[in-house]
């Protein structure tokens, strides 16, 4: 079992050495995809503190394949902005604003926020050119998915979390190592806790379509449906509601984006699951939490002076109830970082006298959470990203209707922002991989400013 630093040695190396492979065989772009793909399937507790600043796997792997990126002579680091550079820069500096204003200006706070949400996004951002590159990433992908979903339903049936027999035992303070739900373990991979892991693989899933489309046989097709597979099981063996409920929902709006006679009845049906909800959220979440495990479990407890029915899956119904008070006094910019760096938060949150510790301390809900870390500033910034986000991947779609990456993407990111992160906080684990992706689109928008510039050119 290695310490943290050996860990991070031996990732750090063995991923260098397929990125130094390929950077001198393959060129900047696909060395740099490869690269920062391959360090999502390794573990996110280990790392180091270096100079009062967290060091992991992914931020080191990040750094060194950009750098490689930059000084290669076949790079180009110039090219057109897109909406979404501008709303990832502006998402950077109010985390350098929110964190200066609470806690005072440090010479890391830059470089911490620099690496929370543009490094990951710069290193989507140049990891394509063209959309033939897409091809090359796909594969890298489905590996790293096909790879760690086989971990996960390993643990989910052994007990056994192969990442941490090599690199150790993960911090328990969100999670509980062996937590269970219909009798078998909850798999949690390299990430933090079980939904991390589920949503982290939700993320990669669109690419299995493109993998799909690029197959040029029969065989290699039954191959990325076998991946397909088996991805869908690793997101199961979590036993987390929120990524299976994600896939499906995005797999759905992917098939109606595909097939234009099936919308109506699609629409028709989500828009019945939504208004159920609606009209009877706490009954819908109880049935849904009794089918799918627990969760149902209610109990009474004092919220803003009055008896209220909760449950753990309830608690996501009332995170803004509970929290009215902190969100609102927020303001423009919030209570920082180091506020929301522990459950419960370092925060004036309770509304009420009930003992809501246990049942309310982990904000369950990336909206809240952001508020309270950055303000009312923050939680725009990031429900524009996403808007934008969505609407560059239709715009894109709409380009190219052979090509269903850029729609899945959007379909996926439309699921997660209005869905998903109601149910869980947007954290390193599976932020950062979600930051990447929405950099790929960023890089598929600026190739086709650039395309349409030269074609208004050529036509002068």
């Amino acid at each position: 079992m290695l310490g943290h630093f050996e860990g991070l040695l031996l990732s750090i190396v063995t991923i260098s050495i397929v990125w130094i492979f390929l950077l001198v065989r393959k060129g900047p772009v696909a060395a740099l995809a490869a690269g920062m793909v391959l360090s999502f399937a390794f573990p996110v507790w280990v790392r180091i503190d270096l100079g009062g600043l967290p060091l992991g796997i992914r931020t080191a792997i990040a750094c060194i394949t950009l750098l490689g990126f930059a000084f290669h002579p076949k790079s180009r680091i110039i090219s057109p902005l897109t909406l979404l550079d501008f709303c990832v820069a502006l998402m950077f500096a109010i985390h350098v604003a929110a964190d200066g204003f609470a806690t005072g200006f440090t010479l890391g706070l830059p470089f911490r926020a620099y690496g929370e949400w543009a490094l990951p996004y710069v290193a989507g951002r140049y990891a394509i050119r063209t959309r033939n590159d897409l091809k090359t990433i796909a594969p890298w992908i489905a590996g790293v998915l096909t790879v760690v979903s086989l971990c996960a339903c390993i643990e989910a049936l052994t007990k056994v979390n192969l990442i941490e027999v090599i690199f150790g035992n993960r911090p328990t303070e969100l999670a509980n190592r062996n937590a269970q739900r219909f009798g078998f373990k909850r798999a949690f991979g390299p990430t933090m806790h079980p939904i991390y892991f589920g949503m982290l693989i939700a993320v990669f899933t669109p690419w299995l379509v493109c993998l799909w489309q690029s197959c040029g046989s029969t065989d290699a097709r039954k191959g990325a449906i076998v991946m397909a597979t088996i991805t869908f099981l690793g997101a199961f063996a979590t036993l987390s509601r929120t990524p299976v409920m994600t896939i499906l929902v995005a797999a759905v709006l992917t098939l109606g984006l595909r097939y234009r006679p099936i919308r109506w009845p699609l629409g028709i049906l989500l828009s019945l699951a939504v208004a159920a909800f609606a009209i009877f959220p706490n009954q819908f979440t109880d049935i849904v939490s009794r089918v799918t495990g627990g969760g149902d479990k209610l109990r009474i407890v004092e919220i803003d002076g009055k008896a209220t029915v909760v449950s753990s899956s309830r608690s996501r119904l009332l995170i803004f109830s509970v929290y009215r008070d902190a969100l609102v006094k927020a303001g423009p910019l919030g209570y920082g970082s180091n506020a929301v760096s522990k459950f419960p938060p370092d925060i004036p949150y309770l509304q009420g006298t009930a003992n809501l510790d246990a049942l309310m301390g982990i904000v369950d809900n990336g909206y809240a959470l952001i508020t309270l870390r950055f303000g009312w500033l923050g939680c725009a910034c990031l429900i524009i990203l996403f808007l934008i986000s969505i609407a560059t991947g239709f715009s894109l779609h709409s380009d190219r209707p052979d090509q269903l990456l850029p729609g899945t993407v959007a379909c996926l990111l439309f699921v997660i922002a209005v869905a998903s992160l109601f149910m869980v906080h947007m954290v390193y684990d599976f932020g950062m991989p979600i930051l990447w992706t929405i950099g790929i689109l960023s890089g598929l928008a600026s190739a086709r400013i650039e395309q349409r510039s030269m074609n208004r050119m050529s036509l002068r």
